[in-house]
């Protein structure tokens, strides 16, 4: 069965509903444990805490101390304890959602801002991707090629790699990046009789593909920082963003336990159109998006037991990470009356990893199942999909394919014959990977704050400013969504003066 992306219901209201379970810090902090262990590491210590205790705990295990501790204490408060372990003029502890969270004290962060382009005629490259060369904090460019790059203050010295499809990778340093607002990437041209040809059958590619998905993907559960976007639009204007901080345990590629986000930081906008009153809920939208993790997931153009309703071709190969990698693009077969997908996928010539997917429903597929986007639609109105698009990446940590980013954008159309009302929606999510890390071992992903297949997208009221976010890297707004948010931004100061005004 044909598994759909996106959940939309529409309903006469926008009622987008987020239960946040709130906790003070101090409580948590203050609550007495026993801790006796000898020669142990900080990470030993803090995993029999968690067993001891019934605890919720994250942190990056490289961040700790190294040396070997003795601790005897009864009865303390768990934050002497963690004093004791952690120099308090080197970490921060902080409570979100009865969970503790370590991380290391910043100087302030090192704040990059510029665009990347194609290096023959300065063409805005969108989704590519800038990371610190050797680590797993990054961002990417929005659709106009811009970016905005926090970076911890320890990495300052670290050169930033800028790679994407079809482009030759550059690492400059940040002194570079300062001074070139402007990061020029040259296309690669290859040339098939460069390459040795190994397989010529799209079969044996892809059997390869899944015979080797223990060997190149990861086998270790993965902690994951994300930045997650979610716009609506209405005939080409936004009515309404909503963006979130998210942590996603990522299983290994060979468990069969299933993903799991969980909400951290967010913040919405309604842009306040004077619109008929028919507006949309995304139902699971942070659950959906990870779902199109294909490697895990496979895909109807993945599984050997729908291969024989495609039709399958190789295109010219592409350079993705400074690796020659195969094209395959697929689309139905002429005479196949089953939902399918069109687009091309991106195998890794040497490894036969699976690395990027673009994918769409033809237009076959949406008539069959178009109902399975609408999960409820308003009485006398009608709904019906025009194109619902995909794509996924992944890159390499440390020697094994991770996920990375993916992006949903769904287009339909709502019609009324009774008052002549027509309109176009379109949903667009996106989610990019800023940092990842081993999940410590032993360590409790807690059920606070889940998301769920059924659960609307948190609607989190919060002021639309630029510093929000914090150190956290996000993708930046594209030039449309930054001048709506101005708009915005300018109207809530004039309705703050109207407001101060009448009260004097």
């Amino acid at each position: 069965m044909l598994r759909f992306k996106s959940g939309i219901i529409l309903s006469l209201f926008l009622l987008l509903c987020f239960k946040m379970a709130a906790q003070e810090s101090m409580s948590l902090l203050e609550r007495r444990i026993d801790c006796q262990i000898d020669s142990a590491s900080v990470e030993q210590i803090l995993e029999k805490i968690v067993n001891d205790n019934d605890l919720f705990f994250s942190y990056n295990p490289d961040i700790l101390p190294k040396e070997i501790n003795s601790v005897h204490l009864v009865n303390v408060m768990l934050g002497d304890l963690l004093k004791k372990i952690l120099p308090t003029d080197e970490y921060k502890i902080e409570i979100i959602d009865n969970q503790v969270i370590i991380t290391l004290k910043d100087v302030s962060p090192i704040k990059l801002t510029g665009m990347v382009v194609e290096g023959k005629d300065d063409e805005p490259i969108p989704y590519a991707s800038l990371t610190i060369a050797g680590e797993t904090i990054g961002t990417m460019t929005n659709i106009d090629g811009r970016y905005d790059f926090i970076i911890p203050w320890r990495f300052r010295d670290k050169p930033v790699s800028v790679r994407c499809i079809g482009f030759q990778t550059r690492e400059l340093t940040q002194n570079e990046l300062k001074v070139n607002l402007k990061i020029k990437l040259e296309p690669i041209t290859i040339h098939l009789r460069e390459i040795q040809v190994k397989p010529v059958d799209v079969a044996e590619i892809l059997r390869n593909f899944r015979n080797n998905i223990n060997k190149n993907y990861e086998l270790s559960t993965q902690l994951m920082i994300t930045f997650y976007r979610e716009t609506i639009k209405r005939d080409d204007q936004y009515i309404g963003v909503w963006e979130a901080i998210m942590e996603m345990m990522k299983s290994p590629y060979t468990s069969m336990s299933s993903d799991k986000v969980r909400f951290l930081k967010g913040r919405k906008s309604n842009f306040g159109k004077t619109f008929k009153d028919i507006s949309l809920k995304m139902q699971g939208g942070p659950w959906y998006i990870t779902s199109l993790d294909i490697v895990r997931n496979l895909e109807t153009f993945l599984d050997p037991q729908f291969e024989n309703i495609y039709r399958y071709r190789f295109e010219q190969p592409e350079m993705y990470n400074g690796r020659v990698t195969w094209v395959i693009k697929f689309s139905r077969k002429e005479d196949v009356d089953f939902p399918c997908y069109y687009g091309k996928i991106l195998i890794d010539a040497d490894s036969y990893a699976l690395v990027n997917a673009e994918f769409g429903f033809d237009k076959k597929s949406l008539k069959m199942n178009g109902d399975t986007f609408i999960k409820k639609e308003p009485h006398g109105y009608t709904t019906r999909p025009e194109g619902a698009e995909y794509s996924v990446n992944y890159r390499m940590v440390d020697g094994h394919w991770q996920f990375y980013s993916a992006r949903t954008d769904v287009l339909f159309k709502v019609k009324q014959n009774k008052e002549n009302f027509k309109a176009e929606y379109r949903s667009v999510s996106d989610i990019l990977v800023t940092q990842q890390y081993a999940f410590p071992r032993k360590a409790r992903f807690g059920p606070e704050g889940l998301f769920r297949a059924d659960d609307i997208f948190a609607d989190i009221i919060g002021p639309y400013d630029p510093d929000f976010w914090g150190n956290y890297n996000v993708i930046k707004p594209d030039d449309d969504l930054s001048k709506a948010l101005r708009e915005i931004e300018t109207t809530e100061k004039d309705m703050n003066n109207l407001d101060s005004k009448i009260e004097k």
